[in-house]
């Protein structure tokens, strides 16, 4: 399992989407890190509208993945299942270890690769700032740790890849949109919307930010199942 583990966590960084969408979170955050540093005035005014020292400076990051961070992980990985079974290289891996495992070593596989590059964005805010929320950094790694349920169990119920891409990218620009609008109306349609995307559970920092763990959890272990089950 760790061989299937390091095996994704290496490949990750060898797209060129995986490299742009690292630049792209590192620079947007040196950039607002170092822009609130030179307006101090401006740093002091958000947080007396709410939260602490630290969080100012990790609005942005926060903002991304929550706009952006479906769409970011499934460029990466709509295909981190589904491409193994056209390929047919699943059945080398299965012959090897039990499908549980391969599962589980993928899943962390891309959890750790958006730990490193989540906590490379914030070295650089501390390095700026000398802040490190540690509550914004959890609730962010939760967020994602949803989003790559999904995503894994998307790509383990869809054989196709290409299908998985057009459907990342749908998911991934309307999720947000439907996220934040199910957090706001109390439209009856929306409820089911609200409580099963993450967007209602990490606007406060509460309790609540277990919630999508759970419910990634429940993605992980569902896809474990049709995998044990499926016949390849």
């Amino acid at each position: 399992m760790v061989h299937i583990l390091w095996r994704e966590f290496t490949d990750s960084f060898k797209s060129i989407r995986s490299i742009l969408i690292i630049l792209f979170v590192t620079f947007i955050s040196y950039q607002s890190a170092v822009f609130l540093a030179d307006n101090p005035l401006l740093a002091e005014e958000i947080v007396t509208y709410g939260g602490d020292q630290g969080s100012v400076y990790t609005l942005a990051i926060s903002f991304i993945v929550l706009m952006f961070g479906f769409l970011f992980v499934f460029a990466i990985s709509h295909d981190v299942i589904n491409k193994e079974i056209e390929m047919r290289t699943i059945r080398l891996l299965v012959n090897k270890i039990p499908r549980w495992q391969i599962m589980i070593g993928k899943f962390f596989g891309i959890l750790l690769f958006w730990i490193v590059t989540i906590s490379i964005s914030y070295a650089i805010l501390l390095a700026i700032s000398g802040e490190w929320s540690f509550l914004d950094y959890f609730s962010t790694l939760l967020f994602l740790f949803y989003a790559i349920g999904l995503v894994l169990f998307i790509s383990t119920v869809i054989p196709k890849t290409k299908l998985t891409m057009f459907l990342g990218i749908l998911l991934g620009l309307a999720l947000p949109i439907v996220g934040f609008i199910s957090v706001l109306s109390e439209k009856w349609y929306l409820i089911p919307f609200k409580y099963l995307l993450p967007y209602y559970y990490v606007e406060d920092n509460s309790a609540k930010l277990l919630v999508p763990l759970l419910i990634g959890v429940v993605y992980l272990g569902v896809s474990i199942l049709i995998m044990r089950r499926r016949d390849l």
